[in-house]
């Protein structure tokens, strides 16, 4: 249904509308390069244990691996 009314509204655009609210701040230059350094010091590492040495939550660490990194199981 939503995509019917953007459609009638000549919106055909896929892309995402910006987002109010904070910006997260977990997802950094430096969490980015210390999670790659981790991965690739112990290319076996899990999500746990970079999340406990980088103090930071799954979805960051997941976030990290998967859209800046361009890494996959």
């Amino acid at each position: 249904y939503h995509w019917f009314r953007e459609f009638q509204r000549d919106n055909f655009s896929v892309q995402d509308a910006p987002r109010s609210g904070r910006p997260s701040t977990s997802v950094n230059e430096q969490t980015i390069d210390a999670t790659g350094k981790i991965i690739q010091d112990d290319p076996h590492s899990t999500y746990q244990q970079i999340e406990n040495i980088l103090s930071t939550k799954s979805t960051a660490i997941n976030s990290i691996i998967h859209d800046y990194l361009n890494l996959r199981k």
